[in-house]
């Protein structure tokens, strides 16, 4: 789960070299009352020079005021010049600068960012990435994320779901089971890891055990389209025609229009209408 807000070290409250006394008394005013979008404001009426001097604050204001794209922007700008004599470096810059992109749902770059963080040492910068891969549905991002987890944690159980879900999107059923079995077993909570698993299941005709692990998926999360189509399916081929309808009905009205979930419940409908065996007769 990306923070909403970063936490700020208590070092990073201040510039480097420069104490709060240099400010003007509004601004160190607006700071005590953590006034942030005033802040915010206040810098944007100051010379550039006060901005840089600043710019931690600066940019912990544009975080703590939501003000996204204005943020991104300043830490695009901000980055070159920090990171000039050093080269790329963990900063408050770049977590926020990843921050912003999350908030944006710019999820490709903000993948890459949290990336790269987590390879200049931020824990969670690697979660993080696979977070938003997942939801760019970049996949083979999702794969390499995943693995770069795994070579420092390898019992993590979200990169081992993250693997899972890649390598089952890129239909490598055999590899991903495995893995999401493992991820489950370290941590029973990851609904999209059990709705993978299912789809591995099912593409081996393993239909009970489809339908139990789909299950829990949607214990966990109800309103998951896919586990309800994968369970759909399953509960299908299991001729459990009434079941299956229902999930595909339950699938298409979160997701109108969809043809694919409309042609699956059409059969499933006309299956369910059909007598029973015993009524046949």
């Amino acid at each position: 789960m990306i923070p909403l807000f970063l936490a700020f070290p208590a070092a990073l409250i201040q510039s480097p070299g420069l104490p709060s006394d240099i400010l003007p008394p509004a601004a160190n005013a607006l700071i005590k009352a953590q006034d942030w979008p005033g802040f915010a404001d206040w810098f944007e009426t100051v010379p550039p020079a006060t901005r840089g001097a600043h710019y931690e604050l600066w940019i912990q204001s544009l975080n703590r005021s939501r003000r996204w794209e204005r943020l991104l922007t300043v830490c695009d700008a901000l980055l070159p010049q920090i990171e000039a004599k050093t080269g790329p470096r963990l900063s408050t810059c770049r977590l926020c600068r990843a921050q912003a992109l999350t908030q944006l749902q710019r999820h490709g770059e903000a993948a890459a960012a949290h990336a790269e963080n987590g390879r200049l040492g931020y824990p969670d910068g690697l979660p993080n990435a696979c977070a938003e891969a997942r939801l760019a549905q970049d996949w083979p991002a999702l794969l390499a994320h995943a693995e770069a987890l795994l070579s420092s944690r390898p019992d993590d159980a979200q990169g081992l779901a993250g693997k899972g879900e890649a390598l089952a999107r890129m239909d490598r059923f055999t590899e991903a089971e495995p893995l999401l079995n493992a991820a489950v077993a370290k941590d029973g909570s990851i609904a999209y890891a059990w709705n993978n698993l299912g789809r591995c299941l099912n593409e081996r005709k393993a239909w009970p055990e489809a339908i139990a692990a789909l299950d829990r998926a949607l214990a966990l999360e109800p309103g998951q389209v896919e586990a309800l189509f994968n369970r759909g399916r399953a509960r299908f081929e299991l001729k459990r025609y009434a079941e299956s309808r229902d999930d595909f009905r339950a699938a298409l009205a979160l997701r109108p229009g969809d043809p694919v979930l409309a042609e699956n419940l059409r059969q499933a409908e006309r299956y369910a209408a059909l007598p029973s065996p015993a009524k046949r007769k």
